[in-house]
Parts: C-alpha cells; sequence; structure tokens
C-alpha cells in the first residue's frame, strides 16, 4: 500500500478538510500526540498497576518477595510500562535492584501473598489478566535481565532512594512467565522497599 505524503509545513485548515498527511524529507511521517501517552489504552480498559507496600527484596532465587508479576493467561501478553521503587529502611549490603525473568511457570507460584493491590488503570475497570504478587515460591530462579536502582548505605542519613522508570513497552511477559523484582549483592533490610508496577495487556 502506498501512502503518500506532502513534505513541508501544512496550513492550518478548518473542521472537515481533507489535507494531505505531512512528511518529513526522509519519507517519515509528521505525527502528533492529541493526549497523553498512555490515555488511548487506558480509556480502553488495558492498562493496569499492582502496588508492593513494605516488602522486602531477596537475591534470586524459587522463593521471591517484593513485586511478582505473572501471566497465567493464555491470551494477552503483559506489556511492562513503568516500574516505580522506593528504598525507604537502610538496607547497607543491598548494592541495587534489578529486573528477573522466568519461563515455564505453567501454573501460579505457590505460598502467595497477594499484591498490596492491583487493578486497572481506568478507575472501576475490569480486573487484569494478570496476577501480581507480594511473596510467592516460583518454578525456578529467575534471570536478572534489567538493573534500575543503585541502593546506598548512607539511605538512613540521606534520605530516600527513589526512582521510576518508564520501560515504554520494551520488556514483553508472553503468557507462563513472570517478571519479579530481586536484590543485588545481598537482600534488602525487612519491609524495605515500596513497589508498583504499570503494564498493558496486548491480545498473543
Amino acid at each position: 500500500m502506498l501512502s503518500q505524503g506532502q513534505t513541508g509545513p501544512i496550513a492550518s485548515t478548518g473542521n472537515g478538510v481533507q489535507v494531505a498527511l505531512r512528511a518529513g524529507q526522509l519519507g517519515d511521517q509528521i505525527v502528533s500526540e492529541l493526549h497523553g501517552r498512555y490515555y488511548e489504552q487506558t480509556y480502553r480498559k488495558n492498562v493496569f498497576h499492582s502496588f508492593h507496600q513494605g516488602v522486602a527484596l531477596p537475591l534470586v532465587g524459587t522463593a521471591m518477595t517484593g513485586a511478582i508479576l505473572w501471566n497465567g493467561s493464555s491470551t494477552v501478553n503483559l506489556v511492562l510500562l513503568k516500574v516505580s521503587l522506593q528504598v525507604t529502611v537502610t538496607s547497607a549490603t543491598m548494592t541495587g535492584v534489578a529486573i528477573a525473568r522466568l519461563s515455564g511457570q505453567v501454573s501460579a507460584p505457590t505460598t502467595v501473598t497477594a499484591a498490596t493491590a492491583s487493578g486497572n488503570n481506568f478507575i472501576n475497570g475490569s480486573a487484569p489478566a494478570g496476577t501480581a504478587y507480594n511473596i510467592g515460591t516460583v518454578a525456578g530462579t529467575p534471570t536478572l535481565m534489567f538493573p534500575i536502582l543503585h541502593n546506598t548505605a548512607a539511605i538512613g542519613t540521606t534520605g530516600v532512594d527513589s526512582v521510576v522508570m518508564d520501560f515504554e513497552g520494551s520488556i514483553v511477559v508472553p503468557p507462563q512467565s513472570l517478571i519479579c523484582l530481586a536484590a543485588l549483592g545481598a537482600a534488602s533490610a525487612a519491609a524495605a522497599a515500596t513497589i508498583g508496577l504499570m503494564w498493558e495487556e496486548v491480545p498473543v
């Protein structure tokens, strides 16, 4: 299919007037966002969140705590949008926090505690297909994937280490897999972290 556009500026027009698509000199289409980045999918009730308050972060292993997001659906992929994390209790030997991944999680993790809260970003929208936990025993040892936070032992005197990271859909959790957060260096202190996840659910 040929999609033709016009390079250079296009004059302001009134409602109902058909105009050529705006194009750059390299054939790129010029667009602008009408709403916020996530508005369309949130309005369609496809964006979800989980909240994990006062949790510990372990090294990777089968017994994970902190934030676990499992895709037990066969119909959607979980597409990670954002991760937010605060370390509020001094954890002197934990040098950082990373995202880890695990495939082959056919059934739900065992010995679980549900996330502190989870739901649809469209207030009163439907529940997510993905399941979020504060605690769970998983089917194998997750593989470290992406560092998101450096931690310092001086946190008790310098303030709260905090990060909000936008993954822009670059991590996809397919059915029968999960992601979780894990400590680097050593486990955190008890109840040291507060975590938020935000994801989109897209048909497979």
